[in-house]
């Protein structure tokens, strides 16, 4: 903010040089009046009140421009349009006053100021009006290239998944299957049970390999869900052990069906990894927000981890393939939505998820 008001200062110069301009040769002209040195001519009053009104507007374009209005670069362009405006409008008076006899000097003065500063706002105004303009073509580009930059990032995740479920499941049941000529061999060899498990979180590194390169593709189609019903769905679909599911507040929202479970699974997977013995996982909607939560009453995520665990491949648990979180952050980013990380209220873990749609 200090360094748009800065540049405003240095670049928008002609525009505060023609309001400090208005406003002494309003002042100046009222003290002459006041002091009866000169009389008002004709039409004066209206040049002086709309004179009034530009320098009102131009003090406040050069509080505005630095406070929400265009980027910095088109400050320049803003002054130039200022002054050429003042200039050009002067200059068309200018044969005005040829072509019409003015009565005295002070007449000439007053109306040179109403031209300098009825010209100079027109061309703020335009000037503004323009970079405004500019600004929404530049942002529009950016963000085609940034669209063009992320469809090219999905189409080499596809590519990454069909390299990854084709050179990589092939071997996998090639494997497999020699593990179980190997089991009817020898039935007591205790190295095939660590085959087999590495052979199993191989299996599950890929499947979940496969699950975050194409979850990351934006949502195009949603539908109604009531909140508590996927849950509980989604719940029986995981290995909770002696956990506890509760849905104390409920609603319908509007999301893909599919990925939302996965959210939902992901996320009890990790309350029931990692939150202790019994816990208990709930499920709401935001307080005064359009988003959701899931809560548990475990041992909670540490302040200093809490950025991390979206990363891809970050997990605390043995055994674990660390996607879990991250498949879960991809799917909130394609739905629009936004995912954060916090202590829940009997000390857990909690991930509130802001900006779901709610169905009306």
């Amino acid at each position: 903010m200090n360094n748009r008001f800065s540049a405003g200062g240095r670049l928008l110069w002609p525009v505060w040089g023609l309001g400090t301009f208005l406003a002494v040769s309003l002042v100046a002209e009222g003290v002459l009046l006041a002091l009866g040195a000169v009389t008002a001519p004709a039409g004066y009053w209206t040049g002086t009140v709309s004179s009034v009104v530009i320098l009102a507007g131009i003090g406040y374009a050069v509080y505005q421009i630095p406070t929400s209005g265009p980027s910095v670069d088109r400050y320049s362009r803003i002054g130039y349009w200022c002054s050429a405006g003042a200039v050009g409008f002067l200059l068309i008076n200018f044969g005005f006053m040829a072509a019409i006899p003015t009565a005295t000097t002070f007449q000439v003065v007053g109306w040179t100021r109403w031209a300098i500063g009825f010209g100079g706002g027109i061309g703020l105004a335009i000037g503004v009006f323009e970079a405004r303009a500019i600004d929404r073509e530049v942002a529009a580009e950016r963000a085609r290239v940034r669209r063009d930059e992320l469809q090219r990032e999905r189409d080499r995740l596809d590519e990454f998944a069909s390299v990854v479920s084709h050179d990589l499941r092939n071997p996998l049941s090639v494997a497999a299957g020699r593990l179980d000529l190997a089991r009817r061999e020898h039935p007591d060899d205790e190295h095939l049970e660590a085959i087999e498990n590495a052979l199993e979180r191989m299996s599950a590194i890929v499947d979940e390999t496969l699950a975050l390169a194409r979850q990351g593709k934006t949502v195009d189609e949603t539908e109604d869900i009531d909140l508590a019903t996927c849950a509980e769905g989604c719940w029986q679909r995981v290995d909770t052990r002696d956990a506890t599911l509760e849905t104390p507040g409920t609603a319908t929202i509007r999301a893909d069906p599919d990925r939302l479970s996965h959210v939902f699974e992901n996320l009890f997977r990790n309350s029931v990894e990692h939150g202790g013995e019994g816990v208990t996982v709930s499920v709401g909607t935001l307080d005064g927000r359009d988003g959701l939560y899931v809560e548990d009453d475990g041992s909670g995520i540490p302040a200093d981890d809490r950025d991390s665990v979206f990363d891809p491949g970050y997990t605390s648990a043995a055994g674990g393939t660390g996607f879990g979180l991250a498949i879960v952050d991809r799917i909130v980013a394609a739905h629009g939505w936004e995912i954060r990380v916090t202590e829940g209220a009997a000390g857990g873990a909690r991930f509130e998820i802001d900006g779901v749609e709610r169905s009306t």
